[in-house]
């Protein structure tokens, strides 16, 4: 795939958990927090429903054709064959209908390129898939139907792949994994990363037993759709922890109360863009936008950064930030920018400017973006509105268009003090009540509608698919006509 210059959108085994590319394959034990674990047990993830879709939904995303997303490589494709699979089906399958294959990964070790392998409603155990290789046009897709869950039985990851090419997962859903919910990897060839991944409608419900576990820990990935879905209750890493990614798109995924942060993309991670998506009361950072990395585990191994280029567009971010938390940190990344968000009643920050890994060849946080965003909060929450630590570049931050509505605040409230070194804001809007409805959609009236800055980039669209108008308005959600 070409260099995505403008993306857009917002989703292994025990036994090599050693191995570079194998389970938890950043180096970082610390945790997500300030060199250390989040503070407190996070968020209660308890009692969702069996696929974890009772909080914090995403309407449905539908570009418009003047501001259209990169399209996944399957979009068109008419498969070859057709393989099926049925949780009770007797052994000695062949994968037709009347004889279908017991077991997933049977099914997706006789797939060709070509091939989609159908999964019939059911429970599966957790599965290990060896390199699967599909084509240009010719992908590999791994899809269920109904309600098709991988029950990780509270001891291992759910489903693992390494070294994939031209893979689609689709419509999963992983349960009772004591480890990660997925893990996907090179295979500890960081010069051969995996690639062309879609991961498309995959649910992940409370993966994890307290350790740097994820819902979703991809490592060496290039070239990857997550579209939809929903990640809940992950304990105790990230929900989808980025280790060495590069040209991703994440669009309209729910993140619902992990038990401490949310996305990160680290380890030389870049051209990541994270859009429409939904973060309902997590703890911790909702996304780190870079990270701590141990040197051993980037891809490339000689990366500058923890982080470049990653995008955060377009996406609701609700109570989030308890546990020492923020909607973005910004930790080791270059140039990296957070715009179009409706941030409600963010706690303890609103953003954070740091710096984890401090060897010399690393560019420290620097050229950060954070503008059109609608901010709605109480004043009394936060401890400050925005932290900045050592070893950052904050004088090359610009913070502007956006707007600040304090809900314990009076009319006259001046606004937010950035602070430590960022220059001051420009052309923001404070204490004008932005008229949000249940949706969190502002009225026709509002003052955000308009008042935002074009970024200068390809149309961009907004939470549901509509293009921002020029000039755009403020927030998540166009509605200028």
């Amino acid at each position: 795939m070409t260099r995505w210059v403008w993306v857009l959108g917002c989703v292994l085994a025990l036994g090599c958990s050693m191995a570079l590319g194998c389970g938890d394959d950043d180096g970082d034990s610390a945790g997500p927090g300030d060199g250390g674990p989040v503070d407190g047990g996070g968020a209660d993830a308890s009692t969702p429903d069996a696929s974890g879709l009772d909080a914090g939904e995403v309407d449905a995303f539908v570009p418009g054709p003047e501001c259209p997303l990169p399209a996944p490589f399957d979009e068109g494709v008419v498969y070859e064959r057709t393989l099926h699979v049925a949780a009770d089906a007797p052994s000695g399958g062949d994968g037709s209908v009347g004889a279908p294959f017991g077991s997933i990964a049977a099914a997706v070790a006789a797939a060709t390129p070509g091939t989609e392998v159908r999964i019939a409603e059911g429970t599966y155990p957790s599965l290990t898939l060896g390199p699967v290789t599909g084509e240009p046009g010719r992908p590999i897709a791994v899809v269920g139907e109904g309600m098709v869950r991988i029950d990780g039985g509270g001891s291992s990851t759910g489903l693992e792949m390494s070294d994939a090419s031209y893979v689609v997962l689709q419509n999963l859903t992983v349960v009772n994994a004591g480890v990660h919910g997925m893990n996907l990897d090179d295979g500890g060839t960081f010069d051969t990363p995996a690639h062309h991944l879609v991961l498309r409608d995959i649910t992940v419900v409370d993966a994890g037993s307290g350790g740097n576990e994820d819902c979703i820990k991809m490592s060496g990935i290039d070239d990857f759709w997550i579209l939809g879905g929903t990640l809940r209750g992950c304990n105790r890493g990230e929900a989808i922890d980025m280790v060495g990614c590069h040209r991703g798109l994440i669009q309209s995924v729910n993140v619902v109360e992990p038990v401490a942060n949310g996305i990160q993309t680290k380890g030389g991670s870049s051209e990541v863009t994270i859009h429409a998506c939904r973060f309902v009361r997590v703890p911790g950072r909702a996304v780190n936008a870079g990270g701590s990395t141990g040197l051993d585990f980037f891809r490339p191994q000689d990366a500058p950064h923890e982080a470049a280029d990653i995008r955060v567009l377009a996406s609701v971010f609700e109570d989030v930030g308890e546990d020492s938390g923020a909607p973005i940190a910004f930790v080791g990344c270059d140039g990296c920018t957070f715009a179009h968000n409706t941030i409600l009643r963010p706690r303890t920050w609103v953003a954070r400017i740091l710096q984890e890994s401090t060897e010399e060849r690393f560019a420290p946080s620097r050229d950060g973006l954070f503008a059109d965003n609608l901010i709605v909060l109480d004043t009394a929450d936060l401890r400050t509105y925005l932290n900045v630590g050592g070893n950052t570049a904050p004088e090359t931050f610009t913070f502007d268009h956006n707007l600040w509505w304090a809900l314990d605040q009076d009319a006259d409230w001046a606004g937010p003090t950035l602070g430590g070194g960022v220059p001051a804001e420009t052309d923001s809007l404070v204490q004008q009540d932005p008229q949000l409805d249940d949706e969190h959609v502002p009225a026709p009236t509002s003052p955000a509608v308009g008042a935002g800055r074009t970024l200068g980039l390809d149309p961009v669209p907004d939470h549901v698919g509509r293009c921002f108008a020029t000039p755009p308005t403020i927030g998540a959600f166009e509605v200028a006509e």
